[in-house]
């Protein structure tokens, strides 16, 4: 699968121009209104109408004022500093440039862009097998950057780390056997759910996915008055709030029940979410039902779901390919079982990435400008001491990192894929792409606006998926898809 060039994809010409009706503009405003509102309304211990008090910290969202202007050393803003997505395009382009001129002397270059030019040329040179140069070059990276400093240097040490590992390897100088420090992984996946939920209350970008997604579902079960909706990915609870409190404000067909089944594994808790929701449903005389299906997403059977011939069946996929993807076969068993149950739609929330070719250059220059786009996300809403940045930065995306730069064993690859690869794959199980409603789309343009950062968010679509990037570079893509005989 051939894919775009970078720089054309940070091309504003490409941005989405929505044209956006009367009707539905109104139908936005009447179903979901600024979910920044809702969760800011319902925000921490609020008293219901049953005089009880919910703790609601895990669903609080205050609206965004946009990027961070945090002033550097330099008296220069954030937003005048070149974002790390920027410089990565730049040090690719100038590494043409040398090699064309023969030359490896970036002597005359800003440390950021010399660093990057180092990377990618030790990239390079290790896939030719030229080890030690490659290393030479990543001692310098490693020695030149450093962690609490422009987000484009936390990304080439991660990346110099792991490819000067992969040396090691390579050329025998791993000792296998060394002592590994011992790693407390209950603890290191608590502070991730933790760094995770800290990231859903400040960064725009994961909300206006996840409402856009709602948004979609919401439009398609039209005025269905029961209501199943199974959540099949991230447990983080914000986007329940905004449907619920939608559906309760359906004025012209109230709904009758709206039962939410959660389909997680035995780690995950969320029995309390459970109880904080159905207090909340209380205050809006809604009525609810939440169930918690503790299994893995690839064993979900038709008879775990407690189904009913009048309900209207939505299903919403939350990063679970991705997390699926190092067996293909899990995949197909988790398509195959939703599929059973033939839902009215399936809405799908994914990363936009091809990270599982066997070229490494390939894989390489995908991680690195994904990640790049993610650190300046990071950098905009977060400080650099910030715990959960940290956090996210050395367990969620050293995860990619290393999936990328380690192995050339096709076999044990994430596949993080893009739209493309999803749209043929679900095909074959006579999953067809369906258009997203004109209301989710302008609930989408409408959030980017209020949440502060619309000049670096881009918008666009890929034939009917949305895909939403930072920065110029695709990150997220959200479809829905119908169920054929």
């Amino acid at each position: 699968m051939e894919m775009a060039p970078h720089a054309a994809e940070c091309d504003q010409n490409d941005e989405l121009r929505l044209t956006i009706s009367c009707k539905a503009k109104k139908a936005v405003a009447c179903s979901l209104n600024l979910p920044f509102e809702i969760l800011n309304k319902y925000g921490s211990q609020k008293r219901l109408r049953s005089g009880k008090r919910i703790e609601m910290k895990h669903f609080q969202m205050k609206r965004s004022n946009g990027p961070r202007s945090e002033i550097k050393g330099d008296n220069t803003s954030s937003s005048q500093v070149l974002s790390a997505s920027c410089i990565v395009r730049m040090a690719k382009t100038e590494l043409i440039q040398f090699k064309n001129r023969k030359t490896d002397d970036f002597s005359n270059l800003s440390n950021n862009l010399k660093l990057s030019l180092s990377l990618l040329d030790a990239a390079e040179k290790f896939s030719r097998q030229e080890y030690d140069e490659a290393e030479k070059l990543l001692n310098f990276v490693l020695l030149d950057s450093h962690a609490d400093d422009h987000p484009i240097t936390r990304v080439v040490a991660f990346f110099a780390r792991d490819l000067r590992e992969r040396i090691d390897s390579e050329t025998g100088k791993l000792d296998l056997e060394r002592e590994v420090a011992h790693v407390d992984m209950d603890k290191a996946l608590i502070d991730l759910k933790d760094a995770i939920h800290t990231c859903e209350q400040k960064l725009p970008f994961n909300q206006i996915a996840l409402f856009t997604g709602i948004q979609t579902i919401l439009d398609s079960v039209g005025s269905a008055k029961r209501i199943h909706f199974i959540d099949i990915g991230q447990k983080l609870g914000s986007h329940w709030i905004v449907m619920m409190h939608a559906l309760a404000n359906r004025k012209d067909c109230p709904i009758e029940q709206l039962k939410i089944t959660a389909v997680c594994t035995p780690k995950d808790d969320i029995e309390e979410c459970g109880k904080l929701l159905s207090s909340f449903a209380e205050s809006m005389n809604l009525p609810f039902i939440f169930k918690i299906l503790h299994s893995e997403m690839y064993e979900l059977e038709k008879d775990m779901f407690e189904l009913e011939k009048d309900e209207a069946l939505a299903v919403y996929l939350v990063f679970s390919l991705i997390t699926l993807s190092a067996s293909p076969k899990n995949v197909d068993s988790l398509i195959k079982g939703i599929k059973n149950l033939n839902p009215h739609i399936m809405v799908v929330n994914e990363i936009e990435v091809n990270i599982n070719g066997s070229d490494f250059i390939d894989r390489f220059h995908e991680s690195l400008f994904l990640c790049s786009a993610m650190f300046d996300h990071l950098e905009d809403y977060l400080e650099r001491d910030n715990q959960c940045r940290k956090i996210m930065e050395k367990i969620y995306f050293q995860a990619i990192i290393k999936n990328s730069v380690m192995t050339d064993d096709e076999e044990s690859f994430k596949q993080c894929c893009k739209i493309d690869f999803w749209r043929e794959y679900f095909a074959r199980f006579g999953i067809v792409e369906t258009e997203l409603s004109q209301s989710s789309m302008y609930q989408a343009s409408m959030l980017i606006r209020e949440s502060g950062c619309s000049s670096r968010f881009t918008l666009s679509m890929n034939e009917k998926c949305m895909l939403l990037g930072w920065n110029g570079t695709p990150l997220r893509s959200l479809s829905a898809w119908k169920f054929t005989a």
